[in-house]
């Protein structure tokens, strides 16, 4: 992951016009691996995430910094001198969602009645609700292995970690290396250094 500064550099919150630019700034590989990571955040919620899309995710992501940069005191401050900004992003998306399913997990039964709500129909005319949606908890110990423990100790040792994250999610989803170098555009050196990095933390905690 790059690095814009170390010790010594100054903290500078950006502002709005300086929010907008990188925005518009972003590579077609960059907004391709957000929305992906996006895709993967959504999905890992299940109920939690209300009817929400991984657009929502992103919208809210960028709202926030938009906010950030104009408040002294609400949104997300993205420190440009520190942070390349698709990685302050990455971060954002990773603590929003999180911040959902918190927010879900404190509902209990409102949030259960609001899944039957916003259930749709399908092609066949049968009901589908957000929670149909959700990815099948498996045996793969990303998944399992003390789930939401050990899910959250990674989603906070590699909060900074933008490989890592999206190597995460994707294992989430039974992706090989292989796959996750076709369809995330990682190169494959860095999808196993990524795996490499998880491994080591995930023996350490044994």
């Amino acid at each position: 992951m790059r690095q814009l500064g170390g010790r010594g550099t100054r903290n500078e919150c950006a502002t709005t016009a300086e929010v907008m630019a990188a925005i518009e700034s972003l590579s077609a590989e960059e907004d391709f691996r957000l929305k992906r990571f996006a895709r993967f955040r959504i999905r890992g919620l299940g109920r939690a995430a209300m009817g929400r899309t991984y657009s929502c995710l992103l919208a809210q992501a960028v709202a926030s910094t938009l906010q950030g940069a104009e408040s002294k005191t609400k949104g997300r401050k993205w420190d440009k001198n520190r942070v390349p900004f698709v990685d302050h992003l990455f971060g954002a998306v990773r603590s929003i969602s999180t911040h959902w399913k918190e927010a879900y997990e404190r509902r209990g039964t409102e949030a259960e009645r609001y899944d039957w709500e916003t259930a749709t129909e399908d092609e066949f005319g049968d009901l589908v609700r957000p929670t149909d949606l959700a990815a099948d908890p498996a045996a793969d110990p990303f998944r399992s292995c003390a789930a939401k423990e050990l899910l959250d100790a990674l989603d906070r040792r590699f909060a900074k970690d933008e490989d890592a994250l999206l190597v995460i999610e994707a294992r989430k989803e039974d992706m090989t290396i292989p796959e996750i170098v076709t369809e995330l555009e990682v190169t494959e050196k860095r999808a196993r250094a990524a795996m490499q990095r998880i491994r080591y933390f995930m023996e350490g905690r044994l």
